[in-house]
């Protein structure tokens, strides 16, 4: 079981409190309502629906295999001339390797595959193939540094990001993790099923729409940073009550035609993106979530 947990953190570095348990399903609603639209009048409201789960697979005491699956619905909103919502989907399975090396060093390998799509004529192009690279090297009980890659296959272009943090164990009650540039999460346990802290997350995602204003074929391009404050409690035998409140930072949904690409992407710094379009999104905002999460203890 030690080799089955520590696995599931080294893919989710921000699962649960602490090195003793990690989240292995997840249920979750968020929303981010009244946000005012870019370039023009009125409001968009967004919603996101979705729910995702880990299958961990122990070989042996070097050696776990890890599978999982998650769908989440972006529904947006919008008011403005006339009244009208457009839905996305992801639907996603992932399969990797974790092998440990040493009591001090680890190595995560996942792959996965996700159909990311407004589900309008869905072919092959709206699925995306990627895989990320994780490893774990402790200095001590309280310490470790993490440091790997992601690479997917975005529908504006090949998207690479370097990461690099580290999970630190202040001292009983708090701790710090971080892996940059996707999140950052500082924790106080008051006690053994009280949790209260802050925590920034940023999400890049991509796609396949025909919602553009030409009806041509395209893609949505969402960056979604947000810093949060959040709580959470135990309402049942490793069943966990989350809910956070928190700010959008340079939020960006925008609608492009295929043919607008840029040569890839290197965690937030787009290459050779010479993309114009008039067709943007809705300004920064509050958002709300709340969370129901299944978190298996190591103890």
């Amino acid at each position: 079981m030690k080799y089955l947990i520590i696995t599931l953190l080294s893919l989710f570095v921000l699962s649960g409190f602490s090195q003793n348990s990690v989240d292995l399903a997840n249920v979750y609603f968020r929303t981010s309502p009244f946000n005012h639209q870019e370039n023009k009048g009125g409001q968009k409201h967004m919603n996101i629906l979705g729910f995702d789960a880990k299958f961990p697979l122990v070989i042996n005491q070097n050696n776990v295999l890890v599978f999982g699956a998650e769908h989440q619905q972006l529904k947006i909103h919008s008011l403005d001339n006339e009244e009208r919502s457009t839905s996305y989907f992801s639907n996603g399975l992932q399969m990797g390797i974790e092998h440990r090396w040493n009591k001090r060093s680890k190595t995560i390998l996942m792959g996965f595959s996700r159909l990311n799509s407004d589900f309008n004529s869905v072919d092959i192009s709206h699925f995306q193939q990627g895989g990320l690279l994780l490893n774990t090297t402790a200095r001590s009980e309280k310490f470790e540094w993490k440091y790997g890659a992601y690479y997917n296959t975005e529908f504006y272009g090949p998207l690479i990001v370097p990461l690099f943090g580290f999970n630190w164990t202040v001292n009983e009650v708090f701790m710090v993790k971080m892996v940059l540039p996707v999140s950052i999460d500082l924790s106080y346990k008051s006690d053994s099923n009280l949790v209260a802290g802050v925590r920034f997350e940023g999400v890049n995602a991509s796609y396949r729409t025909n919602q553009n204003q030409s009806k041509t074929p395209g893609y949505l391009d969402r960056s979604d940073n947000n810093l949060w404050a959040y709580t959470e409690f135990e309402i049942g035998k490793n069943v966990w009550f989350h809910v956070k409140a928190g700010h959008s930072i340079l939020r960006n949904y925008t609608l492009y035609t295929n043919d607008q690409q840029v040569r890839g992407k290197v965690g937030p710094i787009n290459i050779g993106d010479s993309r114009e379009n008039d067709i943007h999104g809705f300004k920064d905002g509050l958002s709300l979530e709340a969370r129901l999460i299944y978190r298996l203890p190591l103890e």
